[in-house]
């Protein structure tokens, strides 16, 4: 485990304050007047997933950094936002109960679709 930084309480406090989900670029974009460099911004965001402080989520746009674990996510096909997905834990526990996936630490779960504000609009490609 990394030692607790200035700049990394900096990258963890912007994670936590923010809901959108923010790619690595736009992460730098967030702590650009913080005058944290690029290389520890990467170094910092690597080491905080490996530790399980926070999230990554893959997605078709690129890679997007989540400082909660307490829910999954929907990705939008068209915007290309994605939004917090609650489920009843019940849901996932009876999920692993009834497989052998007795060891699980990690779920990172993203549904795929359009979003209700997309509905409608033409479908830039998208069936």
């Amino acid at each position: 485990m990394e030692r607790n930084t200035i700049q990394r309480q900096e990258i963890i406090e912007v994670l936590k304050n923010s809901y959108n989900h923010p790619t690595i670029k736009e992460l730098c974009d967030l702590l650009k007047d913080k005058n944290i460099g690029q290389a520890t911004i990467y170094r910092t965001v690597k080491t905080l997933v490996s530790d399980d402080i926070i999230r990554r989520i893959e997605c078709l746009d690129g890679i997007h950094y989540d400082y909660r674990k307490d829910h999954y996510h929907f990705y939008c096909l068209k915007c290309n936002k994605i939004t917090d997905v609650f489920l009843d834990k019940n849901i996932i526990d009876n999920m692993l109960s009834d497989s052998n996936l007795k060891d699980v630490r990690h779920i990172n779960l993203v549904f795929e679709g359009i979003c209700d504000s997309c509905k409608g609009k033409s479908s830039y490609g998208i069936k």
